[in-house]
């Protein structure tokens, strides 16, 4: 085995210093760190991160006793609470003994301690054998200890669901559905949420006229007692306790049984994505990952003596309505919707299916580019095709009043959806001049997105210390985004791992408008000045576009046109970093993708992203307004809107936000309600009512920025210009303006 030892010898340096460097500290020049790496790749050099933990006298590692990781809530708490865990520089030790062994679960206990973990979260099978108490003899160095779903009999920290609420509802729905004969199947009664859900089930169903078969078993004799217990003729349906023994029981119908078949409702993890086979109750195993993970650090963190044992009990997901605000036409017409090309587009098209499936009402997504979709808008007629209209949020203003019927006309109680939305994005995606026009569906913003590798490898960050005498941070401003870009582009600095420091997105006037208001509302929070007047000549706005200008140098030449190419281009691998709004972030998460492991996320530099992605609304010209309505309902809620979520869409609903399915798989989403609480970059002051143009503002600013960028004007020039056809064609507000002091 390669030692430190070795290495130094190797490279002809210090033991200390080779420490230094493989373990990222102390001052060690770049050509050092270099050369140090290099010669302790050559030797095949592996780090002992064991032996480095102990060597340090405590460890930042947390662990997890498992039965298994085959059943789908098991794997979902780990995943979930292992990446809340090293997101907070924890490392996560897996401790996997053999089910129905007391022995082997101590055995993993005592392991636990040896490898010091400071907390450990404990799926236990024995602890309901009586004497079996591994921590009876505690320590103060003993980890941090919390057990899960799964009651110990001595007392200590607990983490679950109400198993009795879950046996409860489960059985009210097999009362309101009126069957005669059930199956109920469960675990081992001993263990306390089998016990508990059985018990809430069976006397909820007490004195009704319902025969309930019950029958208990494990995981290694599931399929000869599910074939033995059941007479499958008899059940109308079964409920379970977990999701593993359903769907045993559904590959005992399917070979014994094929014309037997009962509905089988289960309790089950939580999906974010529909199927068919089964009626779920579902509990989030996910955010308890996340839960217990959050609790043991703090403890840790806290140094929290041991005390009254705490039990907390997560709230029930229950049954989710996929079909909610569906009702089936007599005689179901076609949908006829019209979006932009986005990946969310896509998404509807397919989701769509399923409201189709379940109404018979076909849906048509016509999916048009940026600047097609506003010359159709422009042009609807009554005899417009189109029922739903999918409007970028910044036509919301201009398009409302024009296109748009008033949603509180088809149905007076619309609004009540609002309440499981994201706080504050009504008032931008729904409501012109206070009348409700649109239903947020995609809310957006931009993020600055970066290559956390990159940022975080101690040779870089040296380098960058020793060139520009400051640390290597996530940009805070874009004189600093300008100065990261220029040292990780390689025609500036021959050492950069990646070709471009940065992109640019460019391709109509309107995108190369929001790269530019990117770095304006960086300098100002509005776009008019104090005195409530738009003027894009000013210093501020004229450095906003100098910025872009000098950005030029440290991107490819052939800049990106849309925002999904900006999304492909980094997830090549050849940038550093990128300003995307994070309705199309899931590109750079593409099956090709060189970086998916590796994407860093932060509000963009100033800390004022500007507000994108897209609202529905009914078309004015639609012959069914009603089911235009039903279906904007549809798609805007839950769960459909954390399906499409999932799939690599956005969601305006909170409850997609805290989960943590979707979450572990997009983290950046952890930083949406901070985004929209920063975004600001109002066009024109709330109190001037006139409906503001915004493709054609955003048409003169993107003329100016690529005027500039092609060499055609300087900076001033291009906004001197862009200020005379901002007065010319925006006469209407520029004479308001000038007639009002606004209270600003």
């Amino acid at each position: 085995m390669v030692t430190i030892k070795d290495i130094a010898k190797a490279a002809g340096v210090a033991q200390g210093t080779v420490s230094n460097v493989l373990n990222g500290r102390g001052n060690v020049s770049s050509e050092k760190i270099r050369h140090v790496l290099t010669v302790s790749e050559k030797l095949g050099y592996i780090p002992n991160e064991r032996a480095k933990l102990l060597r340090k006298g405590h460890t930042n590692v947390l662990g997890v006793l498992l039965p298994s990781l085959d059943a789908k809530g098991y794997s979902d708490f780990f995943l979930s609470f292992k990446t809340y865990a090293e997101d907070h520089g924890y490392t996560v030790r897996l401790y996997l003994p053999r089910q129905g062994s007391p022995e082997a679960e101590e055995q993993a206990v005592q392991e636990a301690r040896s490898d010091r973990v400071m907390g450990m979260a404990i799926f236990s099978s024995c602890l309901h054998l009586k004497g079996f108490n591994p921590f009876q003899h505690t320590q103060s160095s003993d980890p941090k200890m919390l057990f899960v779903e799964r009651k110990p009999h001595f007392e200590a920290d607990y983490l679950g669901f109400s198993y009795s609420q879950a046996g409860s509802e489960m059985a009210q729905k097999a009362l309101e559905k009126g069957f005669s004969t059930i199956g109920l199947l469960t675990g081992n009664l001993n263990q306390s949420h089998e016990a508990e859900f059985y018990q809430a089930f069976m006397k909820t169903m007490e004195g009704s006229s319902c025969t309930v078969l019950p029958i208990q078993t494990d995981d290694y004799r599931k399929y000869q007692n599910i074939l033995q217990a059941f007479d499958f003729s008899k059940c109308q349906a079964l409920f379970v306790s977990h999701l593993e023994f359903a769907q045993s029981a559904k590959n005992v119908l399917d070979t014994f049984s094929p014309t037997a078949r009962p509905v089988i409702y289960t309790l089950s993890p939580m999906f974010t994505m529909p199927e068919k086979d089964y009626q779920k109750y579902e509990l989030n195993y996910r955010l308890m990952g996340n839960t217990a993970a959050k609790s043991l650090i703090r403890q840790a963190q806290d140094g929290e003596a041991s005390g009254q044992a705490r039990q907390t009990l997560l709230e029930n997901v229950g049954f989710r309505n996929w079909y909610a605000h569906i009702i089936t036409p007599a005689k179901p017409r076609p949908i006829n919707v019209l979006t932009l090309d986005s990946p969310t587009a896509y998404i509807m098209r397919n989701m769509a299916q399923l409201y189709t499936k379940h109404t018979g009402v076909p849906v048509n997504i016509t999916i048009y580019s940026y600047d097609e979709i506003y010359e159709a808008f422009n042009n609807l007629r009554e005899d417009s095709i189109f029922d739903v209209l999918r409007l970028d949020v910044t036509w919301l203003s201009w398009f409302a009043e024009k296109i748009l019927l008033p949603m509180d006309e088809v149905d007076p109680h619309v609004a009540d959806d609002f309440s499981g939305l994201l706080a504050g994005i009504t008032d931008k995606y729904s409501y012109i001049n206070g009348k409700l026009y649109a239903m947020p569906s995609t809310p957006s913003t931009q993020l600055l997105f970066y290559r956390r590798d990159l940022f975080e490898n101690s040779m870089y960050r040296r380098m960058y210390q020793e060139q520009y005498k400051t640390a290597l941070v996530v940009p805070r401003t874009f004189e600093e985004y300008n100065r990261v870009a220029a040292f990780f582009t390689r025609a500036v600095n021959p050492a950069s791992p990646v070709e471009y420091g940065a992109t640019l997105t460019l391709g109509s006037t309107g995108v190369a408008g929001a790269e530019y208001l990117a770095r304006l509302f960086a300098l100002q929070e509005n776009l008019y000045d104090d005195s409530g007047r738009i003027v894009l000549n000013s210093p501020n706005a004229i450095r906003a576009l100098e910025q872009i200008m000098e950005l030029k140098r440290f991107t490819n030449p052939q800049y990106c046109n849309w925002w999904t190419h900006t999304a492909a281009e980094f997830a090549r691998g050849d940038v550093a970093m990128a300003i995307l709004y994070y309705n199309f972030a899931s590109g750079m998460l593409s099956h090709s993708s060189r970086v998916a492991d590796s994407i860093g996320y932060a509000l963009p530099p100033g800390g004022r992203p500007v507000i994108g992605g897209g609202t529905l609304g009914i078309s004015r010209f639609s012959t069914q307004p009603e089911q235009a309505l039903r279906f904007i309902r549809w798609n805007c809620s839950e769960p459909i809107a954390s399906a499409s979520t999932l799939l690599g869409g956005v969601s305006p609903c909170k409850l997609s936000y805290d989960n943590y399915e979707i979450i572990n798989n997009f983290p950046w989403f952890k930083l949406v309600a901070k985004s929209f609480a920063a975004a600001k970059g109002s066009r024109i002051p709330r109190q001037c009512n006139l409906p503001f143009d915004e493709r054609r503002f955003m048409s003169i600013i993107g003329m100016a920025v690529k005027n500039a960028y092609s060499g055609a004007q300087n900076p001033l020039e291009a906004m001197n210009y862009a200020q005379k056809l901002f007065d010319e064609q925006f006469a209407g507000h520029v004479a308001e303006l000038a007639r009002h002091q606004w209270p600003l």
